[in-house]
């Protein structure tokens, strides 16, 4: 079994999502996974796919306030259903939502 690179684990959640691409074209899609330092999300349809840097919109479940997170991530995965992003330059309001979402089965109280 290969060794898990990972430093924060993967929790399987399904959460409304938008790709933006370098070139501004917007991609419906769904999150299967997501830890502190990345996320699979899964594409409907047929290409072009994005590549490079890309922005991720996140519909989080416990943001009252503004519900979708904007990240910044690195395509480091490219799969038939989808791609494995890795977050880069995470803000302040969209990391406290992510670590409330990663860790919510620890029941720990929720920071925000």
């Amino acid at each position: 079994m290969p060794s898990e690179r990972r430093d924060t684990p993967r929790i399987p959640y399904s959460l409304e999502a938008v790709i933006k691409s370098g070139g501004g074209d917007l991609r419906p899609c769904k999150t299967r996974d997501i830890s502190l330092n990345g996320v699979f999300v899964l594409i409907r349809g047929t290409g072009p796919y994005p590549t490079g840097p890309v922005e991720l919109m996140v519909k989080m479940p416990s943001s009252r306030t503004r519900p979708m997170k904007r990240f910044h991530a690195q395509i480091v995965h490219a799969g038939a259903d989808g791609f494995g992003l890795l977050f880069d330059h995470t803000s302040t309001e969209g990391y406290v939502p992510l670590i409330n979402l990663v860790f919510a089965k620890t029941r720990l109280p929720e920071l925000l």
